[in-house]
């Protein structure tokens, strides 16, 4: 029997999830189609950034164009003619098949150093530290077994330390770990992982897999033809359930899948437990006096605000990081004590950095008192602290808009407010059509945050048609604008249900 080539993304597969792995490999047509996740194809493209930015260090590079047998083909050549440089160099062995990010020659030791690039930053490294190590492992493997002897091994990843100030120097702008003693330790599990990945393929088709003890969000692409009969609204979505291993995998190993079936007794944690009564009840969770309490304590004007942020990889303005949630436009719905509500936008519509404008413009628009309500404080907060360290001189104002904020996500997160239609979720998106059914992002041209990031990349940044760019930024206005219309409805609605 003839098995597939695995390359190293397919043998990432088979970490994620065996059964998976053999679907992907044998039975593609079974798997759930999934519309590739914008901010997943986003990510794709920054690493893609990435990798051409690294090329710049080695000028001498020459790349392979081609794939599979070719790209091995051509390789060789490359190698045959003394080229010591390589991206993209493409091995076939054994079923296996690698491409490697950067192969450069070792006189020294007469051997290859191979780099391997990685879009993440060095702060990400120890979370990320073991798929990087297993990625590389597998291509030194390769390596070795075609004869090409692998001296070094090393992982290059974008530097968090790294801020722009004029031209970029690339040795500043990367970080680059040898990791050679800690592939060589993992090389005996890889090598018998690949063994098994490759008895996996020559078994029959699999009838379950490890996926049914994790939560629906880590959920393979096979789950769904393994398991049919999973109802959509589940014990799968409890909130967080996939980090309670244990308290999931015993209803299911009870049989317990329905949300229905749970009982009282079962042993959840108290905000599944909520979770759940709310859904058999149909009867929604309402903490009054705590929320009142944290209401009347906000002080007018309260001010509605969201940010939309373009974070790049290579940063482009002078004063930022890599992958910096840089504020682009902001939206501010300011409602005042006797009920009036006004409105203050602004987009950042050409390529000059757009750091000092918006710290200026957010000065002008808030006050010195008032409550600033968001969705997410982790994320506003950090973009009021990294422009506080861009504008030294507006810092007091925009660290201390910090101790103002109250994050209304945290109303539903932390089940204060509490309906069985919102299935567990806090997203905004999720809130709104439950608590506002007359809103809707639907309606909108840009619907969520990462297409507003990718519209608003190709407006300053791509090959936009002039005469479209006006309403392309109204539609960016409008959906920014929208985040925050809905936090004050949520608001208002929550208000009333205090009132009753």
């Amino acid at each position: 029997m003839n098995l597939p080539t695995i390359s190293k993304s397919d043998f990432l597969k088979f970490y994620e999830c065996p059964s998976y792995f053999w679907f992907y490999k044998n039975r593609k047509s079974v798997l759930t189609k999934k519309q590739l996740d914008p901010f997943a194809e986003r990510l794709i493209d920054q690493g893609q950034h990435v990798e051409s930015k690294v090329r710049e260090l080695f000028p001498e590079g020459k790349m392979v164009y081609s794939y599979g047998e070719e790209a091995a083909a051509d390789t060789e050549r490359l190698i045959n003619e003394g080229v010591q440089t390589i991206f993209q160099a493409s091995f076939l062995h054994d079923g296996l098949f690698i491409m490697c990010d950067v192969l450069i020659w070792n006189d020294l030791f007469n051997g290859w150093d191979l780099i391997e690039v990685k879009s993440s930053s060095s702060t990400d490294f120890n979370r990320k530290k073991e798929h990087h190590l297993i990625d590389a492992c597998f291509q030194k493997i390769v390596l070795d077994a075609t004869g090409h002897k692998v001296v070094n091994v090393y992982l290059v990843e974008l530097n968090k330390e790294f801020v722009k100030n004029g031209e970029i120097i690339l040795d500043e702008l990367f970080i680059q770990s040898e990791v050679t003693t800690e592939i060589i330790e993992r090389e005996k599990v890889v090598l018998a992982d690949i063994a098994h990945a490759k008895n996996i393929l020559s078994a029959e088709q699999p009838t379950k897999c490890d996926c049914r003890y994790k939560g629906r969000s880590s959920h393979c692409a096979a789950f769904n033809y393994l398991y049919p009969q999973t109802p959509s609204y589940s014990v799968y979505d409890f909130t967080a359930i996939g980090s309670s291993k244990k308290k999931l995998a015993k209803l299911v190993d009870e049989g317990i899948i329905d949300i229905n079936d749970v009982r009282e007794d079962h042993d959840l944690s108290e905000k599944h437990k909520n979770q759940w009564r709310v859904h058999v009840d149909d009867e929604a969770i309402l903490a009054k006096e705590i929320l009142q309490e944290e209401f009347d304590a906000l002080q007018f004007p309260i001010y509605f605000l969201d940010y939309e942020t373009l974070p790049l990889a290579i940063p482009k303005y002078d004063g930022t990081y890599p992958y910096q949630q840089t504020v682009i436009q902001y939206s501010l719905h300011i409602l005042q004590k006797d009920g009036s509500i006004d409105h203050k936008e602004y987009i950042h519509r050409d390529q000059s950095s757009p750091l000092r404008i918006i710290a200026k413009k957010l000065r002008e628009d808030i006050s010195d008192q008032g409550a600033v309500i968001v969705w997410n404080k982790t994320f506003e907060a950090k973009c009021n602290k990294d422009l506080a360290e861009a504008n030294p001189e507006l810092s007091d104002f925009l660290l201390k808009l910090n101790g103002r904020i109250y994050d209304l996500m945290e109303v539903v997160r932390k089940q204060k407010y509490l309906r069985k239609e919102f299935k567990g979720k806090y997203s905004i998106k999720t809130v709104l059509p439950v608590m506002c059914p007359e809103l809707d992002y639907e309606t909108l041209e840009v619907s969520n945050g990462t297409q507003a990031v990718m519209e608003y990349e190709n407006l300053i940044f791509g090959l936009y048609p002039s005469e479209q760019k006006e309403q392309a930024f109204k539609n960016l206005l409008e959906y920014c604008k929208l985040d925050t219309w809905a936090m004050l409805r949520i608001y208002q609605e929550l208000l009333k249900l205090l009132k009753d």
